[in-house]
């Protein structure tokens, strides 16, 4: 059984921790010690995501959506005193807008064969894990970049 939050976690969560580190690094000049400090991680992890090692399951960079969410978040990360709480909100709300746009698909039908992805559509409402957190994503965007063809 798929739960789709599981396979976010280990997925989706990861790929935009590695937009955002190589934004701070490349946009911001920041070093890897710092990045890392701001993300919560380590060092070591911030270089596989430099070097593409990590953080590489879900495609998430020819979404222009997702790159205007990773601006946003490195955005917040790179000022005097990021907030943690706010900062965690706006990945979490990435998170909400990546399944939407039918990023997550693929990754679903790897981990679980035999989960019926043709016919899921659990990603494309308004399914937060508090239930206050709407798609910010335009309407006409969700399930933009699925690739399954969703059966009735």
């Amino acid at each position: 059984m798929i739960i789709p939050c599981e396979v976010a976690s280990k997925s989706v969560i990861p790929a935009l921790r590695a937009m955002v580190a190589r934004e701070l690094m490349e946009g911001y000049g920041m070093k890897q010690e710092l990045v890392a400090s701001r993300l919560g991680g380590t060092q070591a992890a911030v270089s596989k995501y430099r070097h593409l090692v990590r953080g590489e399951a879900v495609r998430l960079g020819s979404s222009k959506e997702v790159q205007s969410i990773s601006h946003d978040i490195a955005a917040s990360l790179a000022g005097a005193n990021p907030d943690p709480i706010e900062v965690s909100k706006k990945f979490c709300q990435a998170c909400t807008d990546v399944r939407a746009l039918g990023l997550m698909c693929e990754t679903c039908r790897k981990v679980d064969p035999s989960w019926d992805v043709e016919h899921c559509t659990i990603c494309f409402g308004s399914h937060s894990c508090t239930g206050t957190m709407p798609i910010t994503i335009e309407t006409g965007s969700i399930a933009r970049y699925r690739t399954i063809p969703i059966r009735k």
